[in-house]
């Protein structure tokens, strides 16, 4: 049968019930499609040199059509020649001689860094922890020595602890990999480095599909989780030290507000104003600050926090008494409240907790989109959200709803939980 054949056509078409059926490439004259019982295969059909030609090409999870495609005519070539069918096609593509020298990983990545000015601490911190650890065996390995197979045995390595994991090391990878290879040129401006292998994940479809979170407080657990936080003080508390209940208000944060984990701990007393009752998260994951107003229970514990922080810069600072640092990590403690309220939630968690409350409340999507901080309209978004602006005052109510919402369940009022975070 002839037909053109297609990345749809290859990956949907049945496989055979009784013997080999045979589909040529109406594109590629000798070309053609092996669909076995159990196996499909890209191999030449042709007579060539008055021979009948029937070499394999390559088994279709192996190679994308298109390479395919190229493979075989090299294939055909070959033939024509007199020569072995695959010489010199197996073989790892040479990159030719440049003056310049092939980098390891290591300068790759070294020098992405130094030229990506914009790349945000977190961003740089995520990409250390792949980069530098997780491909740590490849460091100093050339670029070009990096091959297809490594790629494909490295994301199994890496998916047996992280499904996750492995497809983000090898997208940051692939991001290293391709900014470098525009960057690092011969005098010829000819490419010195091959193209990135990650290109073998697509070919033999291993990516994972991770699907998206969603735990957060249902409505029904809402009532025990936040009578846990308001009740819990921690050991410091007695001290009236300024990391005093850390652990307690910051989870009230995430849960007022929907703000992250990684901007929120290192928000500073310079970035709030007290007297407008505005709070101002600097470099977030949207690549700019989010000015964000107040609800009147977090506008208290903000002033308390104030009155206990003795100088220090860091609205949660570190409680070890060698660091000047804000918090790092209070998993422990968000372990243990987790426990009080008998179930497990993690910050993360709570900002989707925030935004089901929120869509709940009926908050219209504009004020929405810009209470979770989310990127700007662009051109290929809603067109209208680019006409409308969201004002302070409507981000502010929307949060005292929010917070009246979270009050309603534990039958009191914002000003009777502010009482009883703050007795004295």
């Amino acid at each position: 049968m002839k037909i053109k054949l297609t990345k749809k056509f290859v990956d949907t078409v049945p496989y055979a019930n009784n013997g080999t059926d045979i589909y040529m490439d109406e594109d590629l004259s000798g070309f053609a499609l092996y669909v076995g019982k159990q196996t499909k295969k890209y191999r030449l059909h042709k007579r060539i040199n008055g021979e009948l030609r029937r070499d394999e090409v390559e088994e279709t999870h192996l190679i994308t059509l298109t390479e395919a495609r190229e493979k075989a005519k090299l294939m055909m070539v070959n033939i024509k020649k007199g020569l072995d069918a695959y010489d010199g096609i197996n073989a790892e593509p040479k990159i030719q001689e440049s003056n310049i020298n092939v980098p390891t990983l290591r300068e790759a990545y070294k020098y992405v860094k130094e030229s990506k000015k914009r790349l945000s601490k977190r961003t740089i911190e995520t990409y250390d922890n792949q980069i530098l650890s997780k491909l740590e065996d490849w460091l100093d390995l050339p670029l070009n020595d990096i091959n297809k197979s490594m790629v494909s045995d490295m994301h199994k390595k890496i998916s047996k602890t992280s499904k996750a994991q492995a497809n983000a090391t090898m997208r940051a990878f692939r991001s290293v990999w391709n900014y470098c290879r525009v960057s690092f040129l011969d005098e010829n401006e000819e490419y010195v480095l091959k193209e990135h292998p990650v290109s073998i994940l697509n070919a033999k479809k291993d990516w994972h599909n991770i699907k998206p979170r969603t735990r957060h407080v249902e409505e029904e657990y809402i009532q025990p989780y936040f009578k846990t936080l308001i009740d819990h003080v921690n050991g410091s508390s007695h001290k009236f030290a300024p990391h005093s209940n850390n652990a307690r208000d910051i989870l009230i944060i995430f849960l007022f507000t929907g703000v992250r984990l990684n901007e929120a701990q290192p928000l500073r007393w310079t970035n709030v104003d007290l007297k407008a009752g505005r709070v101002v998260f600097k470099a977030t994951k949207n690549g700019s600050d989010y000015h964000m107003p107040v609800g009147k229970i977090l506008h208290a514990i903000l002033r308390e926090r104030k009155k206990l922080s003795m100088g220090d810069e860091w609205v949660f600072p570190s409680n070890l008494a060698t660091s000047n640092d804000h918090i790092k990590d209070l998993s422990k403690s968000y372990h243990h409240i987790s426990k009080k309220a008998g179930l497990h939630i993690t910050p993360h968690d709570l900002r989707r907790t925030f935004g089901t409350v929120a869509n709940s409340l009926n908050v219209n999507y504009p004020v929405l989109k810009r209470l979770l901080n989310h990127r700007e309209a662009k051109i290929t978004d809603d067109v209208t959200l680019q006409y409308i602006q969201v004002s302070q005052r409507q981000l502010r109510d929307a949060l005292n709803e929010i917070e009246k919402f979270y009050c309603k369940h534990v039958n009191m009022t914002q000003d009777e939980v502010i009482q009883k975070l703050y007795p004295y």
